[in-house]
């Protein structure tokens, strides 16, 4: 049943062709083995030339690492196959990087499998990953939120290609028993304290007593998923002239499909800046761009904006000014330009009709109710020691934290205008109101706030 199922995997997706040179990544665990196993028996009837063997060492399980490799020499040795290994010290490479250990390990073994292509002169990488690792992966994306990764990979991704595609890990498992074909085992593949090793032993187990056929289920939906993202890559190929754009016009970007606009933002923003946008920024910058006025900027990085006009968006970089002192003073009645920010806010009593147009709508405007006659208002950059009190909330917190809490950028908090009056804040200009003065049914005096850009 292997043997034939590996065979049907290797002809519906043109897997091997004849005169292949194959690199089989051999880790020394029970996928691999008997992946090479299988390639090794059907080689004459596949009608490959070459298979050659690619061990790295990563140095993470101490001797037992080293007792892999030395397996993984054996092997190739007793089957009379080219075995090629490399030792790399994973984790202390994932520190220099800054990136995790599963990250850095792929990426040297890749680096390390291209190589070994050239030095040797082979065409294919093939890989253990079979029918349950999709399940895996694609349970494993969805628990974190990641649409891309929910399709799971490929049968064939370039010259990577996966013969084991349509077979379970238990049949793995039997045919290993039956032909009594040695492997390492890897004992961290059991401890559930990893994510992947929670979703392979709890939560798969509990899912298979839903849907007994999830195998079946899930590689379906990979197939379906897989033609709509190549669908999709299609697209963004065809709008790829853009891509090198400084500002697009939304008058050309409204007519695209929605599942068009946020594959190119997230296309467009990263070539332009580095950043990979998450959902929810490419879910907000969807609903800001398709707002019919008004202008706004919204951060994307520590580094860069995108700033949406009447007419386009575009993306710039942080004015990193140092940060300035500045204090202005108003009433009622008043209006003052913030040259510092660019900013004219003017101050107003309020009469029904302004309260019903913009104060739950417009984050430019914002009103309070406060007695005294002819009060007098500040606006100032933060300080030092600031507090403030959320909208809804009783108890103060630090502005500081208020400003993480809100996504603002570090680069950007020095730059946002505060309103205080009788030394506490009354509103994070352009983002939040505090829990002062609260309007209600006794309100007698409503005084507002509104901004516009100069």
């Amino acid at each position: 049943m292997v043997e034939k199922k590996l065979l049907k995997a290797v002809k519906e997706f043109q897997l091997i062709q004849p005169q292949d040179k194959i690199l089989i990544a051999f880790s020394g665990g029970i996928d691999s083995t008997v992946l090479t196993y299988l390639l090794i028996k059907l080689k004459k009837y596949l009608q490959i030339d070459k298979l050659v063997l690619a061990h790295l060492n990563h140095k993470l399980r101490g001797h037992d690492s080293d007792l892999d490799e030395k397996f993984a020499l054996e092997f190739g040795k007793k089957h009379n196959i080219p075995v090629f290994t490399k030792s790399i010290d994973i984790k202390t490479l994932a520190k220099e990087r800054k990136k995790s250990i599963e990250e850095v390990a792929r990426e040297e073994r890749y680096k390390f499998f291209k190589e070994i292509l050239k030095e040797e002169n082979l065409n294919k990488i093939a890989t253990g990953h079979h029918l349950s690792d999709l399940v895996e992966t694609m349970f494993l994306w969805f628990i974190q939120g990641n649409k891309k990764g929910i399709k799971g990979f490929k049968p064939k991704d370039n010259n990577v290609i996966r013969p084991l595609y349509l077979i379970k890990k238990e049949e793995i498992e039997r045919y290993a028993k039956e032909k009594n074909i040695p492997y390492r085992v890897d004992i961290t593949n059991f401890q559930t304290d990893f994510l992947r090793n929670k979703v392979r032993h709890l939560i798969i187990p509990e899912a298979k007593k839903i849907n007994p056929s999830i195998e079946t289920s899930f590689f379906y939906m990979s197939y379906f998923l897989n033609l709509d993202e190549d669908f999709f890559k299609e697209e963004l190929k065809r709008l790829s002239q853009n891509f090198q754009k400084d500002e697009i016009k939304l008058e050309w970007f409204l007519e695209l499909s929605e599942a068009v606009q946020y594959r190119f933002l997230q296309e467009w923003v990263y070539i332009k800046t580095g950043t990979f946008l998450s959902y929810k920024q490419l879910y907000d910058l969807i609903k800001i761009i398709k707002r019919e006025n008004g202008t706004k900027e919204y951060s994307i990085s520590s580094k860069y904006l995108l700033t949406k006009s009447y007419q386009s968006i575009k993306i710039k970089g942080y004015n990193r000014k140092p940060k300035k002192s500045y204090l202005y003073t108003l009433k009622p009645g008043d209006e003052v330009v913030l040259k510092e920010v660019g900013l004219k806010i003017k101050a107003f009593y309020a009469d029904e009709k302004i309260l019903r147009e913009n104060i739950f709508n417009d984050k430019n405007f914002v009103c309070f109710s406060i007695d005294e006659e002819n009060p007098i208002f500040e606006i100032r950059p933060r300080m030092k020691g600031d507090r403030f009190i959320p909208f809804g909330r009783i108890s103060e917190k630090k502005l500081k934290d208020i400003m993480i809490d809100l996504k603002i950028p570090k680069d950007m908090r020095d730059t946002i205008p505060l309103l205080t009056y009788r030394n506490k804040i009354l509103w994070i200009i352009g983002y939040k109101r505090s829990n002062l003065f609260p309007i209600d049914k006794t309100s007698k005096k409503i005084i507002c706030f509104k901004t516009e850009e100069v």
